[in-house]
């Protein structure tokens, strides 16, 4: 695609995808012209724009007015012309003001993550909290609650921790010696496994190799299940969706009534982030890119955050097609590093 515009045309084109970002407001020739050193003429530049226009990158919404940009347009200027602008020493505070509080849980620093890069950005903000199927099982632990109760806890390589309480038959005696060599079993058969590839070991075996009774075995291994079902369980978190209603495209009540109903779909937008896991450090979405026709008018920015080279969970912005793409990518970069730096002292913490 880059290869059919020439630099003239790609210097139009950067030019006004930049002053519409920055005003709202379509762009004419003469306003170019006028505001920027291009040493091109107020009709150099209209014939270009036509031809912009023809190609599909621009488009006009009145006939007198300035050129705003399509979406093939703002792809383009993401792919190929946008600066990424470093972000203010001011907003670099605030994000590690945010971030580096001695955090010792991954989801409350990602909920803290999302906060911050809607407020910073101020578009509306959706994360994931980790995937943990890929995580590895650190450490399992059966411990007595009382008579009758006992609590299942995982951790997982991620620092996630899980739990679940069982009961057990009423005419049995919990014996906190059986817990502890059922415990030493799990720990020595499962520790270091990678979660969804985990199969428990059947019951009778459990038995035979403990000697523990399958009345204690049983309701262990299904509160086991669980914990780690619950660990791959994902958290949807979402800030800043009212921002939207700041820019001049989110206007229209009925949209905005569609969107914002479309966001209470959590199983929609939980899809949504996870297939951007698949598309790299940072993936954009622009309009009509969108799957879902009510945020045809917006883009989607996503990034994933990681555990060295395991993918844990995505950070996303959503805004408007005119949106500050290069502000947006210079938060969303240097957030997702101080993220994955953050996760790795939870762990070693841990």
């Amino acid at each position: 695609m880059e290869t059919t515009l020439s630099e003239r045309k790609k210097q139009i084109l950067k030019t006004l995808v930049d002053d519409y970002i920055r005003t709202a407001q379509p762009v004419g020739s003469r306003t170019i012209s006028r505001k920027h050193e291009l040493g091109l003429s107020s009709a150099t530049i209209r014939n270009e724009m036509a031809d912009l226009e023809e190609m599909g990158y621009i488009s006009q919404p009145h006939t007198s007015a300035g050129r705003v940009p399509s979406d093939k347009g703002y792809r383009f200027y993401v792919d190929h012309l946008m600066q990424v602008q470093a972000l203010k020493m001011e907003e670099i505070r605030q994000i590690r003001d945010a971030i580096e509080r001695k955090i010792n849980e991954i989801n409350t620093l990602i909920r803290r993550a999302s906060d911050i890069i809607s407020s910073i950005t101020g578009y509306a903000s959706v994360a994931l909290s980790p995937s943990l199927s890929k995580a590895s099982l650190k450490s399992v632990q059966v411990l007595p609650v009382d008579e009758k109760k006992l609590l299942i806890v995982i951790v997982t390589s991620a620092g996630v921790v899980k739990n679940h309480v069982i009961r057990v038959n009423n005419e049995i005696e919990i014996n906190h010696d059986a817990l502890t060599i059922l415990t030493n079993y799990l720990q020595k058969k499962l520790n270091g496994l990678i979660i969804e590839n985990i199969e428990l070991p059947l019951i009778n075996d459990v038995q035979t190799e403990t000697g523990v009774s399958d009345e204690i075995i049983d309701p262990v291994m299904e509160g086991l299940k669980k914990c780690m079902q619950e660990a791959d369980d994902t958290e949807l978190i979402m800030n800043g969706i009212t921002n939207l209603l700041n820019h001049p495209e989110f206007s229209d009540v009925i949209k905005v009534k569609e969107l914002f109903e479309l966001f209470n779909e959590q199983h929609t937008i939980k899809s949504l982030m996870s297939a951007a896991m698949k598309k790299g450090k940072i993936n954009v979405q622009i309009g009509m890119e969108n799957e879902h026709e009510v945020m045809r008018d917006c883009s989607v920015v996503t990034t994933v955050y990681n555990l060295g080279d395991t993918e844990l969970g995505t950070l996303g912005i959503i805004g408007p097609t005119r949106m500050y793409y290069s502000r947006v990518f210079s938060a969303m970069n240097y957030l997702r590093n101080l993220i994955n730096s953050e996760i790795l002292r939870i762990i070693n913490d841990e």
